[in-house]
């Protein structure tokens, strides 16, 4: 018996969150603090599941409600219960490309 999965699938997801990262204005670095930072609400340097349902919301993400968690989870990497930006920003960038990794080699 096989189980299939009811949802989105995850790297669709991620995809639509970067996909209106970008068109908000997040191509680099700076642009990805600038939108990390309007969706911490509380300036704690974490988005916390709350703040990153009202991102999910306010940015008009097409996320279907029962997969926000599951987006979320993609983000937390170390599953403490909150996105720090370091995970925002390896998860929402990836990973570093030929010619980056050239570069550091």
């Amino acid at each position: 018996m096989t189980t299939q999965y009811e949802g989105t699938p995850p790297e669709v997801l991620l995809q639509k969150f970067r996909e209106k990262l970008l068109s908000r204005g997040a191509r680099g670095i700076i642009g990805l603090s600038r939108q990390f930072k309007i969706m911490d609400d509380n300036s704690n340097n974490m988005l916390e599941f709350p703040e990153f349902v009202k991102a999910i919301h306010d940015y008009r993400i097409e996320v279907p409600e029962k997969d926000i968690g599951t987006l979320f989870g993609i983000l937390d990497r170390d599953g403490n219960g909150s996105v720090d930006y370091d995970e925002f920003l390896r998860m929402v960038r990836g990973g570093m490309g030929e010619f980056r990794l050239n570069i550091v080699k």
